[in-house]
């Protein structure tokens, strides 16, 4: 932190909360972080950003939120409650989050799906003589769960 000024540049506040510039300039682009303070600059131009502790604090927030994956809108929902006051004490912080439990337990099972699905592919492997196989026919990819050719418009 620049101790003249007691202000963050922008690449400091970054570096303190764990991000890049660019996306701290991201972030303030689509109001997740209110627009910095500007310096004061020659005349025509703009000052570099400032930053406070409370930007910085705010990003940290926000990037621990983006390491459990949840996605800006739910940010969005998050910092509505956090201007409000602490978080964790608010009934929508904590509905936010069993929201997004549920879509990480949706996730985990398509992902468990997908996973049996290769399995059988890779037990198929090398199974086959291959001598007939053309694009006609090739099931090689073939998981028993593509929709029939009637529920597929011709030319897709």
């Amino acid at each position: 932190m620049n101790k003249r000024t007691d202000a963050y540049s922008i690449g400091e506040a970054a570096r303190a909360a764990g991000l890049t510039a660019k996306t701290v300039r991201y972030y303030e682009s689509i109001g997740l972080i209110p627009k910095a303070a500007r310096r004061a600059a020659a005349a025509g131009t703009e000052g570099s950003r400032l930053y406070g502790e409370a930007d910085v604090g705010r990003l940290r927030f926000i990037r621990q939120a983006r390491e459990v994956d949840l996605g800006l809108p739910e940010i969005r929902e998050l910092l509505k409650v956090a201007d409000a006051g602490c978080p964790s004490t608010q009934p929508a912080y904590a509905e936010v989050l069993r929201r997004h439990v549920r879509s990480v337990e949706e996730r985990i099972n398509r992902l468990l799906g997908l996973r049996s699905a290769v399995h059988r592919l890779l037990g198929r492997a090398n199974s086959d003589s291959g001598d007939s196989c053309t694009w006609e026919n090739c099931a090689c990819m073939s998981t028993g769960t593509a929709p029939k050719r009637s529920e597929t418009s011709v030319g897709q």
